[in-house]
């Protein structure tokens, strides 16, 4: 018997919201790693159990100003930030105003040292970074749209010490509140766009006077589902960007300044999203998930490519 929803399982996508870069010379960064969340963003996804292995690779090329300008083309290296975030994944039948109760927990495991991409040549193996849990998911399914929304938390389990040269944390909790759609544009579902936002919130950092500003994170996209082949063709996209400033005595301003970095920072990238199945047995399945991201636009922040990778090995609970 074909597993009901196969094309909803197929853009489940993944939800993993770990370590990102911040800047020896930019501002500082959350925990969201944009670009995890698919073209079909605002869906749950059947009641079932999910374990997810993502592979995420941020690769900065250049650094962007205030205005948009690259900020020191001859000398700037560039650097990648690699991320391995397992997790499970968990939806149940359970309802909360009509929506299915799900849940997320994912240990991320890093190479790359938060802030301090100017020591990426010292830093070697994998190393465990800041735990991300979603206890709270709730998605519902129209004949028309599906909607999610749903609260996590990054907790600071990565090594983190202020000024450290060896961290691989970012010494803060950030609380997250998301929300987002998936609207199909025919009956049978095989068009669709959809938009995800996440709102981070954070703590001040480990012994320091040090507060990174409120960060919104958009995700999603536009897609061609096969139900079939459980697969979704189509071109994601993400933006994330500050909407408070940092705060707090250990800024560095006048560092900032003088680089024209102190503002708000930005960016927007854009790229193919490919999801297909890989087995199905039964009520278990396997999916496969590639999305690659070209960023653009950004202010007072890096600017690259985003390469994703997932394979989630799922079991239907009927």
């Amino acid at each position: 018997m074909k597993p009901r929803g196969f094309a909803q399982i197929a853009i489940l996508y993944v939800v993993a919201m770990v370590a990102s870069a911040s800047s020896a010379f930019g501002q500082f960064q959350g925990e969201n790693f944009r670009g995890d969340y698919g073209v079909n963003s605002g869906t749950q996804g059947p009641a079932g159990i999910y374990l997810i292995v993502p592979y995420g690779q941020q690769n900065v090329d250049r650094i962007k100003d205030v205005d948009g300008k690259v900020l020191r083309p001859n000398s700037f290296q560039g650097f990648d930030l690699r991320l391995i975030f397992p997790m499970v994944y968990g939806v149940t039948s359970k309802k909360i105003l009509g929506g299915n109760y799900g849940f997320n927990v994912a240990i991320p495991f890093t190479k790359f040292m938060p802030e301090r991409p100017i020591f990426q040549s010292n830093q070697s193996g994998w190393a465990i970074t800041d735990t991300y849990v979603s206890p709270f998911i709730l998605g519902w399914t129209k004949k028309h749209a599906d909607f999610l929304t749903g609260y996590a938390f990054n907790a600071p389990t990565g090594s983190y010490e202020a000024g450290g040269s060896e961290n691989t944390g970012l010494g803060m909790w950030s609380h997250e509140i998301s929300g987002g759609t998936t609207v199909y544009l025919d009956t049978e579902k095989k068009y669709s766009v959809a938009t995800t936002a996440f709102l981070e919130i954070h703590t001040k950092k480990k012994d320091q006077d040090l507060k990174v500003g409120e960060i919104l994170t958009l995700e999603g996209g536009a897609a061609y589902n096969i139900e079939k082949l459980g697969a979704a063709f189509g071109v994601g996209y993400s933006y994330q960007g500050k909407i408070t400033d940092d705060s707090g005595a250990d800024i560095p301003v006048a560092e900032l300044q003088a680089l024209n970095l102190y503002g708000k920072n930005r960016v927007f990238s854009v790229g193919p999203d490919l999801t297909t199945g890989l087995f199905e047995h039964g009520r278990t399945f396997g999916l496969l998930n590639v999305r690659y991201l070209w960023e653009k636009g950004a202010r007072s922040s890096f600017e690259g490519s985003t390469f994703y990778v997932s394979i989630t090995i799922g079991r239907l609970a009927h």
